[in-house]
């Protein structure tokens, strides 16, 4: 029967999701897992206790972006993010990755918030005729 079990390396969703960084806590992990927003190659599943293996696909939905990794491996406990990301691949399409928003802003004509400096009072009183 070990024989079985090493021979097919299987774990739980909920503690796979929590193993590879995905989620900070299992129990996080688990009532997401119950939400309806993941697919296991492509099957919409509800039970964390569902047993995953290598080969299979997650289409993950969190927040109205679409994530799809591929189970490379089995992790045997939660280690480092490093460590993490040897045991999934991100297959996630270009397109679907959204697109940060640049900041059109020069930083040279922000105004400043705040009390203003001796010299700009300076300047100021200057302006008003106030020496």
């Amino acid at each position: 029967m070990i024989s079985n079990i090493l021979e097919k390396k299987t774990l739980r969703l909920d503690i796979y999701l929590y193993y590879i960084r995905i989620f900070k806590s299992r129990s996080i992990a688990t009532k997401f897992v119950s939400t309806n927003r993941l697919r296991i190659s492509g099957q919409v599943t509800q039970k964390p206790h569902k047993m995953i293996s290598i080969g299979d696909v997650l289409t993950i939905t969190i927040n109205d972006n679409i994530k799809i990794l591929k189970v490379l491996d089995i992790p045997n406990r939660r280690g480092p993010y490093s460590e993490s990301l040897n045991f999934y691949e991100d297959i996630t399409p270009i397109e679907i990755i959204p697109k940060k928003e640049s900041l059109n802003i020069d930083i040279k004509f922000v105004e400043r918030v705040g009390r203003p400096t001796k010299r700009e009072r300076r300047q100021t009183d200057r302006l008003m005729g106030r020496d």
